[in-house]
């Protein structure tokens, strides 16, 4: 139940990093939906608006990245194999990983040190690339192909613009999550996915495992959609949390896994 969900969010408001404004807006939301609820004269529109208006105070909180989280993310790239990668992009991943092993040590790690940590391990995946078939020099999967050029030079200029073009408005899903985390059993979380050159399609928003997280949809404001996981999984289990655009493939966004 929202109020329940809510409720938790309050009693740990340390846990998050929303400036004090959102954290007032959740508990004004909290305490008069309790109120509505508890009014057995309430009508059905002033349960709905209350709900609606909880639904939205919780959408807007957000985790503060933790130590946890870094050891997740840590323990997860640690079995990455590289072996397919460039040296370079390995060398750097590794070192990335590297640094994140050191923060884990230090007991004085801040949660400023820990979100550029796992930022930083996350880019690092991001930018690993695989070696070329057919290539023993280790070069990138990118194409060395030239363009073919035409007469007059102009054509070339022009397609390779366009479809620099192309690719820059191509559309996406920015998710405001993307740190793999713990949720703890019967818990919720809401994710904001915003739909980035899209503004006309809607993403669909799924788990890799319905067994681990139950979805629901909350919200759409402008291009931002809103969904809430629910943990139902038994502890130890994790699965990934994904949308897709019409026409395009899935995209991972975290890992959650059940604590």
């Amino acid at each position: 139940m929202v109020i329940a969900e809510a409720k938790e969010v309050l009693d740990n408001l340390d846990e998050y990093s929303n400036v004090q404004e959102e954290k007032d807006a959740l508990q004004d939301a909290y305490d008069t939906a309790v109120a509505v609820y508890e009014n057995e004269e309430a009508t059905q529109d002033e349960v709905a608006e209350a709900t609606l208006n909880l639904n939205a105070a919780l959408a807007v909180m957000r985790r503060v990245p933790s130590r946890d989280a870094l050891a997740e993310l840590v323990n997860e790239m640690s079995n990455k194999d590289l072996s397919k990668y460039t040296s370079a992009s390995a060398a750097a991943f590794r070192t990335a990983l590297q640094e994140a092993n050191a923060g884990l040590a230090n007991p004085n790690l801040t949660e400023e040190k820990a979100k550029a940590l796992i930022e930083g391990l996350e880019t690092a995946e991001e930018n690993l690339k695989t070696v070329s078939k057919g290539s023993g020099s280790g070069s990138s999967s990118t194409s060395n192909r030239r363009p073919t050029a035409s007469t007059s030079g102009e054509g070339t200029a022009v397609a390779v613009s366009n479809g620099a073009s192309a690719v820059a408005k191509a559309a996406s899903v920015v998710s405001d999550t993307t740190i793999n985390f713990t949720m703890k059993r019967g818990s919720a979380y809401c994710f904001k996915m915003t739909v980035v050159n899209g503004s006309n399609l809607t993403p669909s928003f799924t788990v890799g495992n319905g067994n681990v997280l139950k979805t629901q949809f909350v919200a759409k404001v402008g291009n931002d959609y809103y969904y809430r996981v629910y943990a139902t999984g038994t502890p130890g289990q994790s699965t990934g949390v994904y949308t897709t655009l019409p026409g395009q493939n899935a995209v991972k966004h975290c890992t959650v896994t059940v604590g």
